[in-house]
């Protein structure tokens, strides 16, 4: 600025001189014309020392352009103010709404209610509740310059499920409702005054009345209008914090079972085995792990063959272990039980075989190291054991007698069984029946009664006593 007011006194400097020399020519020049001179030159000065500047910028710009910046843009940018309703002459009413998930839902709302604190907010409302489910539901009143940036903080306190922002523009209303009130407070002082000059009890009653309802459509539209400022004055932030439950992984097992005659590859055998009465059967149990995390402690148990889950030790493993599979690793594992006289572990396994059924329960285990849930597979082998042709034994002889007797002991307690409620009948069909004979008998005894007193028929005499 300095150099610029120096080039300005020098070039004045320089035309008074010139002047001084013209001998007179230009005596007659007013001071007004060498004032306009030194006025165009500073101007003339000025502009260009504003168009080497500009130049200068522009310079700046494009070499910060060719290194992948934009100074200009952003100078620009930073020079621009942000206009606001406000700024605008609008009145607008700004509300949001947000939701989010989070692990703990009182610590969360403890860190909104920090967060619009520290930003000048006031907490208008909370409510928590913990059935069914943890949730809290808080409502804020910040200033309508903060009311974007505490919105976009609380998005910050857990995880955002919805976000939403309103905004209503109620100038005209404000101004109708200032305008109304303006009428309204000059018609209730016009009343005042007709009051004042009432001329009768009669007029100034009637006034009264009018007046009071008047005062009563002005506080009302003075409430309304409070109202909307207040909205206006401070926004309103509805917020919603739900509980935030972490991702289960997956667990799964799937047990598949084989039955087989040989000890080669038993897992290569079949659902079902017909099997001699004196024969070995080869079952192979395979264990996929289905789900996401490793399973543990896996245990086979069967009620058929009479294995408890503690009884690993009777199978043979074939790959993995029992202790552990990770996901989609298999356990597979043999277990060879004799077959005697047609019985499997004291079954029979004639008459249409037995079902084999092997349950198998592991307990997953993520990274964390928390046990969950066991999980339960299921898997069944039919064995069918012949019966060889050929004479009975002793011992099945026996077996069969008996069998007989119990079966004819049967019959006769189920005979018995079915005549004991016609018991009662019988004993009243034969007491009626020994009733009727003795009726019959004293009717005939006595009709033949008179006959034999009748006194034509001889008397005999009575026996002689023997001699």
């Amino acid at each position: 600025m300095r150099s610029r007011f120096l080039y300005c006194l020098i070039l004045l400097v320089i035309l008074l001189a010139v002047a001084c020399s013209l001998g007179g020519e230009d005596e007659a020049a007013p001071a007004a014309t060498v004032a306009a001179a030194a006025a165009d030159a500073s101007v003339e000065v000025t502009t260009t020392a504003m168009m080497s500047r500009s130049v200068e910028d522009l310079a700046e710009a494009e070499e910060a352009a060719a290194d992948g910046e934009s100074a200009l843009d952003s100078s620009v940018t930073a020079r621009l103010p942000v206009a606001t309703p406000a700024d605008l002459g609008r009145d607008v009413i700004y509300r949001g709404t947000i939701s989010v998930q989070a692990l703990d839902v009182e610590a969360a709302a403890r860190e909104a209610v920090s967060i619009v604190q520290g930003l000048g907010g006031i907490v208008f409302g909370q409510q928590v509740s913990s059935s069914p489910e943890p949730e809290s539901q808080l409502t804020f009143k910040v200033m309508p310059t903060d009311f974007l940036p505490v919105l976009e903080s609380l998005s910050g306190v857990g995880e955002l499920v919805d976000k939403k922002i309103t905004a209503d523009d109620v100038t005209e209303r404000i101004v109708d409702f200032r305008s109304r009130i303006s009428t309204a407070e000059a018609s209730v002082l016009r009343l005042r005054d007709l009051l004042q000059e009432a001329p009768d009890l009669e007029n100034v009653a009637l006034i009264e009345r009018e007046l009071v309802q008047r005062e009563t459509d002005l506080e009302t539209l003075r409430g309304r209008l409070r109202t909307l400022t207040d909205a206006v004055s401070l926004a309103t932030i509805d917020m919603t914090i739900f509980q935030l439950y972490e991702p289960v992984p997956d667990t799964g097992i799937d047990v598949a079972a084989w039955v087989s005659d040989s000890d080669e590859d038993p897992c290569l055998g079949n659902d079902a085995l017909i099997a001699s009465p004196d024969d070995d059967a080869y079952f192979c149990v395979q264990v996929e792990n289905t789900g996401e995390v490793a399973l543990t402690d896996v245990e086979v148990s069967s009620a058929a063959l009479r294995l408890r889950p503690q009884d690993q030790r009777s199978f043979q493993l074939v790959a993995g272990s029992f202790d552990r599979i990770e996901p989609g690793e298999l356990l597979s594992a043999v277990m060879h039980v004799a077959i005697r006289e047609g019985r499997i572990a004291g079954r029979v396994a004639t008459r249409g075989g037995i079902e084999v059924g092997f349950e198998v329960t592991g307990t997953p285990v993520p990274d964390d190291g928390v046990p969950m849930d066991t999980v339960t597979g299921f898997s069944f082998a039919w064995v069918v054991v012949d019966e060889e042709e050929g004479p009975p034994s002793f011992i099945g002889a026996v077996q069969t007698g008996y069998r007989g007797m119990v079966r004819a002991l049967g019959y006769v307690v189920a005979i018995i069984g079915l005549l004991i409620p016609f018991v009662p009948a019988v004993v009243v069909i034969g007491g009626f029946y020994w009733w009727f004979r003795r009726l019959i008998r004293g009717r005939r005894s006595a009709r033949s009664t008179p006959a034999d007193s009748s006194p034509n028929r001889p008397q005999h005499p009575p026996d002689a006593p023997s001699g």
